[in-house]
């Protein structure tokens, strides 16, 4: 059994046989290198283990003769898994003992047959040449052959043998053994594959491979290490690391190195520098692993080394590009800093923390919202979550903040996601500007952008901005003046195309020498123009030089003339038809300077004074008044000239031209200039003559009249006084018979009784009836006539109390009557007790009698208002009456049902009337037949 040399192919670097492995064959251990890989790269190197076997057990001796073999030698192979085949000196089969059936030869298809014939047309054809001279030489031969299973896979088969010679020396044949070699091939192309892996890794990685002996000097170093940059092989095999040429030969700095070496164990990232040839500083970083021989003894390190200069160099340039950041982010003007990404403040700088007024140890850790207004704060979680998401890298918006003293600062926000790596977490690089100042600017500008823009607007002047000669932009009253619905209907006209056809070569002509000459404003001039359905406008133009986004222009302005024309229409006629009404008016019209000196006069004072109007003019009005009242007159006139009174009304008399004077009544108010100085006295003469003689003929017939009714008055107190009398005439003389008669019937009724028949008892009781009402007729009568004379007393009266006492009265009078009455409490009114009681008397009399027919009277009274104005009233559910003859109701002995049916004189109603009627009030009914009567009245206050 043989050992296999690794060999280090491609890196052109072959290990020394020293530090080869072996792979030991049947019944040995086989140990495959191991590659460590991280960082993406060969980090710790291709890292060969040891590779420890078993010794081989040592060859069989050579066979015997055959003369020789014993049994036990059969026995052997018998028992052992390789087989026996012979070959005669023609290199014939003549033995294959024991073979297996497959894959190996099969003893049928070999005995007899040469080796040649059997076994090289199985082997390569480079490979059989050297074979038969191997067999010509009668030397020892190995060959390798392959074959299929009856599955069909493919195994390995090796046949070895030896020549066998006779004790004379002459060649008998060969023998040998024949065995199953697939594990074993296959392990080895195996190996095979992972020697080229492991050739490519050395080959093509940026890390380079190096070995070590005992005593720790380099002994093979691949071409990639970074130990070469500068040097040669020559340079390096043979030194040890620290040795290496650009090192300090002093080891005090690989002290602690050296140690662990000697300690034997694995080392990583060995970082150390040295200098090349030009003096340039080359960084290195070295792993490595120790390497034993098969009998475990220490034979040195193998591993893997890196140039480190590149992340060196950029190290340290990072560590100066972190010391100028702190330093820009602590002393920067701008306010800068670091937002996590669960929207927390990592760190501020001091112009950030002054900004919003605390110390930046404070700000750090707090939520971003705490210096936020809910919608800014929300808005800020939205836009970083986009850039977390990686919608976006970085954002800028204008937030509200708030300061330490609660004021809000409006700031721009320019935030930037910086990504995250192993070691760091993802933030946001803020950096934040006050702009309050610029916002307020901002907000002032377009305050007075919009003021300006709403003045262009609402303009009442049609206003065009023409740039090139074309609409730029319009207001309001320009597209309503030329009927444009559309906001941007006019945008992009030509403005010549908006000039009437006959006015156009004009208006042409005139923009052209405005154009050309240096005056800023274009001289008003009307034209006519025309809207965009074509109907002609008048208009007044006028233009004004401008600057407009930038480029020349020209505010190109209308009015519309056409109001003014026909304002101008109405004005005359105005004046017109004032004139005429001045003019026609019956009254005096005139105007006065400060020194009271005649200004205006209508044709009135001509008619009214004799005097020509226009001669009057510049004269003083007090010359035109009777001496009588001038005084007077002249001081109305100075208080309104000097402004002690606003207007001034009174009268007095106006010298007439031959008439005599005339009286008239003055309305004069002061005459102010557009600055509400007095200028003058402005008024009217009423000519109040006839007015004058009527009040004093009114006075005449006054006099007259209230000695009339003096006269009068006495006369109607001497017929009260005889109505008296003869009242108490009537009363008296007949009373007298009345009574007789009453006396003497009631006797005859009570003494001669029986000798009447029942006839004569009948007159005798109608005779009494008569006699009785006609007593009750005369003190109705006299009754009726004293409520004439009676004087009255008006005071606050409770007329509820007085109703309930005459119903309580009533009831006593017939307990026998079912009555349910209703009165509404506490109505008041200005009555004459004594007079308001009677007509309430008479008018609940006539309630219960005529409810007499009903089972339940029902009697009302209450009030209630109608056209403004309380009206009471009486209501009953008796008889009723028929609304025809409501005429007659309240007549003196005028009734409307019979004595029969109902008793009474006639006088009750009449008597209510009276009482209402000296109340300057009115009373009235409503009522049908069999539902009852409404009696309302009204008593003044």
């Amino acid at each position: 059994m043989r050992a296999l040399p690794l060999l280090l192919a491609g890196s052109g670097i072959f290990a020394p046989a020293a530090m080869a492995a072996e792979i030991v064959g049947s019944g040995g251990a086989f140990t495959v290198p191991g590659l460590l890989l991280a960082g993406g790269g060969l980090l710790a190197g291709l890292l060969v283990g040891r590779l420890a076997a078993r010794k081989p057990p040592p060859a069989p001796a050579p066979p015997p003769p055959p003369e020789q073999a014993a049994p036990p030698w059969l026995d052997f192979v018998e028992i052992s898994g390789d087989w026996l085949w012979e070959l005669d000196a023609d290199h014939r089969f003549i033995a294959i003992p024991g073979a297996p059936a497959a894959p190996s030869i099969a003893p049928a298809d070999a005995l007899g047959r040469a080796w040649e014939e059997v076994i090289l047309p199985e082997v390569p054809a480079d490979f059989a040449q050297a074979h038969r001279d191997t067999l010509a030489r009668h030397g020892p031969i190995t060959v390798t052959l392959t074959r299929r299973s009856q599955s069909g896979e493919l195994r390995y088969l090796e046949m070895r043998g030896r020549p066998v010679f006779d004790a004379g020396g002459h060649f008998q044949g060969y023998r040998g053994i024949g065995r199953e070699v697939t594990d074993q091939a296959r392990l080895g192309a195996e190996l095979e594959r992972n020697e080229e892996r492991i050739h490519a890794l050395i080959a093509y990685s940026n890390d380079g491979y190096w070995e070590q002996d005992a005593d720790l000097r380099y002994t093979a170093i691949s071409a990639s290490s970074g130990h070469l940059s500068d040097l040669g092989a020559e340079d390096s095999i043979g030194t040890r690391r620290w040795e290496l040429p650009g090192e300090s030969p002093d080891e005090a700095p690989w002290a602690e190195h050296i140690a662990h070496l000697k300690q034997i164990e694995p080392f990583s990232n060995l970082v150390f520098c040295r200098h090349d040839r030009a003096g340039r500083v080359v960084w290195l970083s070295e792993s490595g692993i120790p390497v034993f021989d098969r009998n475990g003894v220490f034979a040195g390190y193998c591993g893997t080394t890196r140039n480190i200069t590149a992340d060196v160099e950029a190290r340290d340039q990072l560590q100066e590009n972190e010391a100028l950041f702190r330093a820009l982010f602590d002393g920067a003007p701008a306010c800068v800093g670091r937002i996590s990404a669960d929207d927390r403040w990592l760190e501020v700088n001091d112009a950030l923390a002054h900004l919003l007024g605390r110390p930046a140890e404070q700000i750090a850790g707090q939520p971003v919202d705490t210096f936020l207004d809910t919608d800014a704060a929300e808005a800020g979680k939205a836009l970083r979550a986009r850039c977390l998401a990686g919608e976006t890298r970085h954002f800028t918006r204008e937030a509200s903040y708030h300061g330490a003293d609660g004021q809000t600062l409006w700031c721009r926000e320019s935030a930037r996601l910086i990504p995250g790596d192993d070691d760091t977490p993802p933030f946001f690089a803020v950096a934040i500007e006050d702009i309050s100042a610029l916002r307020n600017t901002l907000d002032t500008r377009r305050a007075g952008e919009e003021r300006y823009r709403l003045l262009f607007e609402l303009s009442p002047e049609a206003t065009l901005v023409c740039i090139n000669g074309r609409v730029h932009l319009t207001n309001e009253a320009s597209r309503r003046l030329f009927g444009a619905n559309d906001g941007r209907a006019l945008d992009g006209v030509e403005i010549l195309s908006l000039v009437h056809p006959d006015d156009r070569a004009l208006e042409a002509a005139r923009l052209e020498e405005f154009a050309a000459s240096p005056q800023a404003i274009l001289a008003p001039l009307p034209l006519r123009y025309q809207r965009l359905d074509g109907e002609p406008i008048n208009a007044e133009a006028t233009g004004v030089r401008i600057h407009f986004d930038g480029q020349p222009a020209m505010l190109y302005v209308m009015r519309d003339v056409a109001r003014w024309l026909s304002a101008e229409q109405v004005l005359r006629e105005s004046r017109a038809m004032y004139r005429d009404v001045v003019e026609s008016v019956n009254e005096i019209l005139f105007q006065t300077d400060t020194g009271g000196h005649v200004t205006f006069l209508n044709r009135a004072w001509g008619h009214t004074t004799g005097f020509d109007a226009r001669l009057t003019i510049g004269q003083s009005l007090l010359d035109f008044v009777s001496e009588e009242d001038r005084i007077r007159v002249d001081q109305r006139l100075r208080g309104i000239r000097e402004g002690y009174e606003d207007i001034a009304q009174f009268e007095f008399r106006l010298r007439t031209h031959s008439n005599g004077p005339r009286w008239v009544e003055a309305t004069i108010r002061p005459l102010r200039d557009t600055y509400d100085h007095v200028v003058g006295s402005s008024g009217t003469l009423d000519d109040i003559t006839a007015r004058k003689e009527a009040e004093q003929s009114q006075r005449d017939l006054n006099r007259e009249l209230e000695a009339r009714v003096r006269v009068r008055t006495a006369e109607l107190e001497a017929s009260n006084r005889e109505l008296e009398a003869f009242s108490y005439s009537v009363s008296h003389d007949l009373r007298a018979p009345l009574r007789a008669i009453d006396g003497f019937a009631q006797i005859v009724s009570e003494d001669y009784a029986p000798r009447l028949d029942e006839t004569g008892r009948e007159y005798l009781q109608r005779i009494r009836i008569a006699t009785q009402r006609m007593a009750r007729l005369i003190d109705d009568l006299i009754d009726l006539a004293r409520l004439t004379r009676q004087t009255m007393k008006r005071e606050e009266v409770n007329l509820s109390q007085i109703v309930d006492q005459i119903l309580t009265e009533l009831r006593q009078e017939d307990p026998a009557r079912h009555i349910e009455a209703h009165v509404e409490p506490n109505l008041i009114a200005a009555a004459d007790r004594a007079l308001i009681r009677v007509a309430l008397e008479n008018l609940l009399r006539n309630a219960w009698k005529f409810t007499s027919r009903r089972d339940v009277a029902q009697i009302q009274f209450h009030a209630e208002m109608r056209e403004r104005q309380i009206v009471y009233c009486v209501t009953d559910n008796g008889a009723g009456f028929d609304m025809s003859f409501a005429s007659k109701l309240f007549l003196p002995f005028h009734r409307l049902h019979g004595i029969s049916e109902f008793a009474g004189t006639g006088i009750g109603l009449a008597t209510v009337q009276r009482v209402i009627q000296r109340h300057e009030g009115r009373v009235w009914a409503e009522s049908a037949p069999e539902k009852g009567a409404s009696f309302y009245f009204t008593l003044s206050h």
